[in-house]
């Protein structure tokens, strides 16, 4: 910062700038970019959209209100989603896997919060199928400024395929332009938008405090400035309101009185959370302390949590079997949060469903859960899974599925226990851990409780499984506890990155349940099409009637069959895939007329499926989950 020479009169030396060109430096200054001949691509929008396109809900157009450079940009409105922006697919025969590139691309927006983060991030088919993102580059700026995001040495991740680069902002739905989209090779200098740096004192925002900024300051404090980044930089201390005291300090400053600044600024608001007391008995908060397995990383939830109380919409959603269908612990917990954070509406999903287990629970994920669009998401199949690696790779890919959601939802394991003490705490926890989440575990709180005599089993048991009343509340009580801590500064986490590793794998990740008679060449055969199981949690069935086979083609990797399941009675089916075939039995020693589901068939890459069921004796479909 450059100061002016040390003056005898302001007043003379107002004079004397009033007489003279007084130097200005607008919001953005015209940057040249490098020459266009060894870029990959080019898109300054003047003619048209350059195949960029919206992502989501939302829509683009080329438009002449904004422009970085030239005289259109790119603008995209109608988000009603943070993930929602725009988007452009990378040509296959230039940008390679495992090659770096040069990616840079300039954003504004004019009305909304006073600072966004915008977000520039790659979307890509992972080497096992599945969809997967990358942050290319992030960056803050002020209303009404231009920002570019860029990265002179990106590797685009290997063993990626279907690329599309896109930019959205963080956590708002606010419509912004973006200008000059570039890609170069890598170490390319790509010169973009610089923000406006703001210095107390330096009024017009030229890098210089001098007399000129006191001419600006007289102006500020008696009729106000049209330019906001002046009026910003004009409250020299920083208390929010323009005063004459701001100009007499910058008068002090430029006559040498002062050497430095005294701020004022206004006290930042306290952690709420960080004062409050807890009401329980000291045995009551053992409890709740004894639920919480792992407090795993909690930045996501504390940031749907503050955006609720800020006044934002909050979904939650609630995805197990018949303990979360009864409703005895998801109404009260429910209730809790609604009163408590959700000062924008609230909506509760409740996806629970007698007998799902994690397999079940993974077909039922994309049209129970991931098409409501939750901001968190409990998962508890606790006393539905077994060892079997199948429930443990579909428990890990129902938890990736969700995490990797373009809302970035919260997610949180809940591990219950049946009264004799059977739980798949143990791998579940395993899978928990690895992925960092939340692990919230009634098993080990009522153990302990049942193990000291604080409390009995009739205290939270209405049978062998299910809490009634008080018992749900027990597991809403030990939710609330672990949300009002997980809000504390001290257990709040800074940011959370998805691990790539996998406990024990996530290669059914992509599965979603579909109806066979939409995919190609369906035939039914002898199968009888009727209604499903749960209403719209498995909205269809098909039961054998006959020797003559279901057919159909699908393009995919695999399936998943749901079918109805018990201990005696039930038929069988052979599942033939592309000449290969398994043998699936309804008898199940743990279930009771409720739904189960194995593996169909499974190959390590995506290609079609020519798919042939027949079957014999009482046999229901009640799902079946492709797997892309």
């Amino acid at each position: 910062m450059v100061i002016g020479k040390k003056l005898t009169s302001i007043g003379t030396a107002i004079s004397l700038a009033l007489a003279t060109s007084v130097p200005m430096l607008s919001a953005n200054t015209l940057n040249i970019s490098a020459a266009e001949n060894d870029y990959y691509f080019s898109d300054n929008f003047e003619s048209d959209e350059n195949g960029w396109t919206g992502r989501g809900g939302a829509a683009v157009e080329k438009n002449q209100l904004a422009a970085y450079e030239g005289r259109a940009s790119l603008y995209c409105s109608g988000r009603t989603a943070s993930w929602n922006g725009v988007s452009k697919e990378l040509d296959s025969t230039v940008f390679k896997a495992g090659e770096t590139y040069c990616f840079s691309v300039n954003a504004m927006y004019e009305r909304g919060s006073s600072t966004e983060e915008f977000k520039f991030t790659l979307q890509y088919t992972n080497s096992e199928g599945t969809t997967a993102y990358d942050g290319i580059a992030t960056a803050e700026v002020s209303e009404g400024q231009w920002v570019q995001l860029i990265n002179t040495a990106y590797t685009i991740p290997e063993g990626s395929s279907d690329l599309i680069i896109y930019v959205e902002t963080i956590d708002t739905e606010t419509s912004f332009y973006i200008d000059e989209a570039i890609a170069a090779p890598a170490g390319t200098d790509i010169v973009g938008a610089k923000p406006l740096v703001f210095t107390p004192g330096d009024v017009n925002c030229d890098g210089n405090i001098d007399v000129y900024d006191m001419i600006f300051m007289r102006k500020a404090v008696t009729t106000g400035l049209d330019n906001k980044y002046f009026t910003k930089a004009a409250d020299i201390d920083k208390s929010g309101v323009l005063e004459v005291s701001d100009a007499v300090q910058l008068e002090q400053y430029l006559l040498g009185k002062i050497s430095e600044f005294t701020f004022n600024e206004p006290p930042k608001p306290d952690n709420k959370w960080d004062d409050y007391s807890e009401t329980a008995s000291a045995q009551w908060i053992d409890f709740y302390e004894s639920s919480i397995y792992s407090m795993g990383n909690t930045y996501r939830l504390t940031k749907k949590l503050e955006d609720a109380e800020n006044g934002k919409k909050l979904t939650m959603a609630y995805l197990g079997g018949s303990i979360t269908e009864g409703k005895k612990y998801t109404t009260p917990f429910s209730d809790y949060v609604k009163s408590t954070f959700a000062t924008g509406g609230f909506t509760e999903v409740n996806a629970g469903l007698s007998g799902t287990s994690s397999v079940v629970g993974l077909v039922r994920s994309e049209s129970n859960i991931v098409e409501k669009n939750p901001d968190i998401i409990f998962i508890e199949f606790s006393v539905n899974d077994h060892e079997d690696i199948m429930y443990k790779k579909c428990f890990e890919s129902v938890i990736k599925k969700f995490l990797d959601l373009p809302n970035e939802p919260a997610v949180i394991a809940l591990i219950n226990r049946s009264k004799g003490g059977f739980s798949s705490q143990e791998q579940m926890v395993k899978v928990g851990k690895n992925l960092d989440i939340p692990i919230i575990s009634m098993d080990n709180a009522l153990t302990k409780a049942f193990n000291s005599g604080f409390l009995s089993a009739g205290d939270y048991f209405s049978d062998e499984y299910h809490p009634h009343d008080k018992g749900g509340q027990l597991i809403a009580d030990c939710l609330a506890y672990y949300f009002r801590k997980a809000m504390k500064t001290e257990n709040r986490s800074e940011s959370y990155t998805v691990p790539s590793t996998a406990a024990y794998g996530t290669e059914y990740q992509t599965c979603k349940n579909v109806d066979p008679k939409t995919l190609t060449n369906f035939n039914a055969g002898s199968w009888t099409v009727g209604s499903g199981y749960g209403g719209n949690a498995l909205p269809y069935s098909y039961t054998v009637n006959g020797g003559s086979p279901m057919t159909f083609k699908a393009n995919g990797k695999g399936f998943i069959v749901v079918f109805k399941a018990n201990s005696s009675g039930m038929g069988s089916i052979d599942v033939t895939v592309n000449g290969k075939t398994t043998k699936i039995s309804g008898n199940k020693q743990y279930c009771w007329g409720g739904p189960d589901a194995e593996l169909g068939y499974y190959q390590e890459t995506s290609g079609e499926l020519d798919v042939s069921i027949s079957g014999s004796g009482s046999f229901t479909i009640w799902g079946i989950g492709l797997i892309e």
